[in-house]
């Protein structure tokens, strides 16, 4: 591919279709855009990227020429950013203009930001509260689930003024890194297959270690917490120890601006748990009709809580499972402004234009690096406990 692409664009740079001199660079740009978007296939997963891709064609073709590659221009900046000269992104704009890499990496990124988006490698931003911070200094957060509910206020009188203190401790984002790089030997070989398949490689890489660092921040904030003692919560989830659980939840209380001890009154509503753990799936759904047939008190618990299957979670927790209160605003996830809606990607083109032909001072090869950073932490661990699996 890497030959039978720059035969096309020398064929297009001697038509006068793109500019002189930037064959070489044009074919590095195409690479560099497919192993982008193998990257964000890995990401994402490879139905969301064709979906944006059929949203970006869609909305393309109510815009004008001069709109789309206004469009592609500032996109192209935003999402692919590069070092020096020959930066791909600008390659980008200087001979692909008609390209939807650009805009469809801008569709997925807002599709990202919604509550409802479900990523092919976890679901963590269901039950978790994001934010965005502009730099890596100590994060100070807040209990913002001391607020309770709202006081009745009589006539004439004055509101009452809800208190909420700040979590002991912060917590910082932390930078998250890989490079590829496509060698003056694997462009001979005609590699880009290889190419690409190691950016989408890395796609599911970031994801799962967004995953593993929220998993991790949970597991260090509720482990002083850790119910063991049978009967009160260990074992697989069962009807008897949600309702055990929710009767400890409620009994959990916190002491508000005028230090009085008020009671939380949380209630589980999610339970969260490895793979192995499938058996709870079973548990939800067929418990109230097995209670049933046999005669036994009906399951009433079933649809008051929601089960959350982790793919991920046993790398970090083994057996054990997180029951928690989606009411509390209990586990918090920072990224650093712009990686909010996932990892970013970064070019490294080579030192010398027509490098096939004249090498490099440093090596043949360009590279794509990707980028992501982001922090966890339990800022209310009166929300959830981890409970010792079976």
């Amino acid at each position: 591919m890497s030959k039978t692409l720059l035969l096309k664009m020398q064929l297009a740079e001697a038509k006068g279709e793109i500019p002189t001199g930037t064959a070489q660079a044009a074919t590095d740009a195409v690479i560099v855009e497919a192993g982008t978007r193998a990257f964000y296939q890995g990401y994402h997963g490879a139905q969301n990227v064709a979906d944006a891709y059929t949203a970006v064609r869609a909305e393309r073709a109510t815009l004008s020429d001069a709109q789309v590659e206004a469009q592609v221009e500032s996109l192209a900046d935003e999402f692919i950013d590069s070092i020096g000269p020959l930066m791909a992104a600008q390659r980008l704009t200087d001979t692909h203009t008609t390209s939807d890499l650009p805009l469809a990496l801008a569709n997925l990124r807002q599709r990202t930001l919604l509550p409802a988006y479900q990523g092919p490698i976890s679901n963590w931003r269901s039950f978790a509260r994001v934010i965005t911070v502009p730099d890596f200094k100590t994060i100070r957060t807040l209990r913002l689930s001391e607020m309770g509910e709202l006081a009745l206020r009589p006539e004439k009188e004055d509101v009452q003024y809800a208190t909420f203190s700040e979590a002991e401790g912060g917590y910082r984002v932390a930078n998250y890194e890989k490079a590829l790089s496509y060698t003056w030997e694997m462009s001979q070989n005609d590699e880009v297959g290889v190419f690409t398949r190691g950016l989408e490689s890395l796609g599911r890489g970031a994801g799962r270690t967004e995953a593993i660092v929220v998993f991790k921040a949970i597991l260090d904030g509720l482990s002083s917490g850790k119910i063991t003692v049978a009967g009160d919560g260990s074992g697989a989830p069962t009807i008897d120890t949600i309702k055990k659980l929710r009767a400890k939840f409620a009994a959990r209380t916190f002491k508000d601006g005028d230090g009085n001890d008020l009671e939380y009154g949380v209630d589980i509503t999610d339970i969260i748990f490895g793979t192995a753990n499938r058996d709870a799936f079973n548990l939800a759904n067929t418990q109230e009709y097995e209670d049933a047939r046999s005669g036994r008190t009906p399951n009433i618990l079933r649809g008051a809580f929601t089960l959350h299957l982790e793919r991920l979670w046993s790398r970090v927790f083994g057996q054990d499972y997180v029951a928690f209160d989606r009411m509390v605003d209990w586990l918090e996830v920072a990224f650093l402004e712009g990686f909010a809606g996932g990892p970013l990607t970064y070019t490294e083109m080579p030192t010398t234009r027509e490098y096939q032909d004249q090498g490099s001072f440093r090596n043949h090869s360009f590279a794509v690096k990707v980028g992501h950073v982001l922090g966890a932490r339990v800022v209310d661990p009166n929300g959830a406990v981890l409970v010792q699996g079976s």
